[in-house]
């Protein structure tokens, strides 16, 4: 297995087939627009904050990897990654659909790139899929202290 392989098996993992950890499909399965907006508390961030973070960053370095432009050019908090986007409609169905065609995107270009430029970028693309499963496993825990989790979607 090269590092292509490895890393689409991990870009896959995160996005819709689990395997060490569960899924970002597995992980919000069913969940509604309330649930997805749901906080323990003021502090924590909601299922829906968290994959408009992962939309912000999964985007931009997909950006960043296919040399396109990256808007904007600088993050003035970390904090303002979990909020919609300008152009966004701020539903949970449409961070959803981003997610999955910012991965899926992330997917086909992993594979069909240049050796030598997929090699400039592992390190990067290691700490992506590292960040997406992080946060795939907050989600999780969320779902569990809400009561919505079903284990059968992965994790017990």
């Amino acid at each position: 297995m090269d590092n292509r392989d490895i890393l689409v098996e991990q870009l896959r993992t995160c996005r819709n087939q689990n395997g060490w950890f569960t899924s970002m499909a597995a992980a919000v399965k069913g969940l509604t627009q309330k649930q997805a907006d749901w906080k323990s508390n003021e502090e924590m961030n909601s299922v829906h904050e968290i994959v408009r973070h992962l939309n912000f960053y999964n985007g931009r370095y997909l950006n960043r990897f296919l040399k396109l432009e990256v808007v904007p050019n600088k993050v003035d908090s970390n904090d303002d990654t979990f909020e919609p986007q300008s152009g966004e409609d701020g539903s949970w169905a449409e961070a959803m659909r981003n997610y999955d065609e910012i991965m899926a995107r992330w997917v086909d270009e992993v594979t069909q790139a240049d050796e030598e430029w997929l090699d400039k970028w592992t390190a990067d693309l290691t700490h992506l899929t590292i960040h997406n499963a992080y946060h795939i496993g907050q989600i999780v825990l969320i779902r569990k202290q809400q009561g919505s989790w079903d284990k059968k979607y992965g994790v017990s």
